[in-house]
């Protein structure tokens, strides 16, 4: 019974060891997937707010002055859910850097989505659909 005990303890503490938290993810900035986007910082930084709501991801938290945005997806078929931080920066006048970092709420085997890939695609999409409505 103690053995037992013992091995559903490590089991629950290496589970808990490999989930990605809020701060996990806003330590991660350089080890995410960017682009850089020909557009100034206040449009692209909106069309990621609205692609991540198109997406249906919660945003946690959103930082105007320091360019960043966590956002947490809900758990599907495929995942348990991932957080998901977005750094976007000046890159020039007219010229926005953006970094996608994902990590799975809890180290399993999952099948997550390409968040890089889909919002960077939706991003573009939010962007050129600004530039028709001009």
């Amino acid at each position: 019974m103690r053995r037992l005990a013992a091995i559903l303890c490590a089991a629950a503490l290496a589970l808990a060891g490999g989930c990605a938290t809020v701060d996990t993810v806003k330590e991660a900035k350089g080890q995410g997937i960017k682009r850089t986007f020909r557009q100034p910082f206040e449009i692209v930084f909106q069309a990621t707010l609205t692609a991540a709501a198109k997406r249906k991801l919660a945003v946690v938290e959103q930082d105007p002055a320091s360019g960043r945005i966590l956002l947490a997806s809900g758990a599907t078929w495929t995942s348990l859910g991932e957080r998901i931080a977005v750094f976007v920066n000046r890159a020039g006048e007219r010229a926005t850097s953006v970094e996608v970092v994902s990590k799975p709420r809890i180290a399993m085997i999952t099948f997550p989505p390409d968040w890089p890939r889909l919002l960077f695609g939706d991003i573009e999409h939010e962007i050129a659909d600004g530039r028709k409505a001009r």
